[in-house]
């Protein structure tokens, strides 16, 4: 009887456990087994608190905020001090920061020291997407007080810590157009922390343009963990155009358009595919499925451009030229492929 009691015990407990190591996976930016083992506590017999929301978190992590609000739509019936939490997370996480100064000053009163810490990455995260460099350097410097974490000789804090560190230094110094350095910086994430996917994907963005080879084999390691992952998708498909391999990159672009055909950055990667293999008509006409449903982003109208100027088409070429040049003199348009556009999952 005893046997079968404790037993019973471990049991119990079990949807627990495995809750708390998909938060630390999560935490590590490890987000593909946070993902499997919250699919595992969502299966357990035993309903445990918090884990749909932290399948909020990871959603919006792994860029995607789409799934993020359909999982919060989800969960609208519900209380809590938890889903009020990952709400504002979700909204520092996508750039908007109209809350900053006020959950900077109550944060500290009311929330757990875990929790705060938790409001400073996602307005980190927010700051960088919305490119307020002076916000987000304050917000990293409190948040390295707060987890006890620094870099170079003055190391410290938990090496996982030091990863994601390291990461955003590297998100600073791509948004100051330092290549090179934001390389190094996402290097020596990896080196401390391999599992770190936000790192990797972002390492394997800028190698797209300075070393592919290298770029594909970070990519193809993530599509190993993620396959269903657009970003990861999207931008291996883009290694693959850079490295000559068309047949390969074509083949996981119309994968993804079997379950994205309007996803914008999918069709434009489609086009610019089709414009590296001088296939113009066939450049167009994906390319004007994007401006469809983007008519005022950047880069395709940049590519839509860079086809028209090849067909021979120079009176239109032009005009959508001068468009790009007025967006880029007042600072307005589209990201390129890859910039921040998530889709996630």
């Amino acid at each position: 009887m005893a046997a079968l009691l404790a037993v019973l015990a471990v049991t119990a407990v079990q949807p627990f456990i495995v809750r708390e190591a998909a938060f630390r996976a999560i935490d590590r930016r490890e987000l593909s087994a946070g993902r499997r083992l919250l699919e595992w506590v969502g299966n357990s017999w035993m309903p445990v608190a918090g884990g749909a929301v932290l399948e909020v978190r990871v959603a919006m992590l792994d860029g995607d905020r789409g799934a993020a609000e359909r999982l919060l739509g989800e969960l609208s019936g519900q209380d809590g001090e938890e889903l009020e939490l990952e709400r504002v997370l979700v909204q520092f996480r996508a750039g908007e920061m109209g809350q900053t100064a006020e959950w900077l000053v109550a944060g500290q009163e009311r929330l757990s020291a875990s929790d705060f810490r938790h409001v400073l990455e996602a307005l980190i995260d927010g700051a960088i997407r919305a490119g307020d460099e002076p916000l987000a350097t304050q917000v990293l410097e409190l948040w390295k007080a707060d987890a006890g974490v620094d870099v170079g000789a003055a190391a410290g804090g938990p090496v996982w810590q030091q990863a994601k560190l390291e990461s955003w230094l590297g998100d600073l110094a791509w948004s100051r157009s330092l290549p090179d350095v934001a390389i190094v910086h996402f290097r020596r994430a990896l080196e401390l922390e391999s599992g770190n996917e936000v790192a990797r994907l972002k390492l394997a963005e800028l190698l797209l343009q300075y070393g592919p080879e290298e770029a594909q084999t970070h990519l193809e390691f993530l599509q190993a963990r993620k396959p269903d992952n657009r970003d990861v998708l999207l931008r291996l498909a883009a290694c693959y155009r850079e490295l000559g391999e068309s047949e390969r990159a074509a083949r996981v672009l119309d994968e993804l358009l079997q379950r994205r055909g309007e996803d914008v950055l999918v069709l434009l990667e489609r086009g610019r595919l089709a414009l590296d293999d001088g296939k113009l008509s066939e450049a167009e006409r994906w390319l004007r499925e994007s401006e469809k449903r983007a008519p005022a982003h950047r880069e395709v109208l940049l590519s839509l451009s860079q086809c028209l100027q090849l067909a021979g088409r120079t009176d239109e070429a032009e005009t959508y030229r001068r468009m790009v040049e007025s967006m880029d003199q007042g600072g307005i348009g589209g990201a390129a492929v890859g910039a921040g556009a998530g889709g996630g999952r």
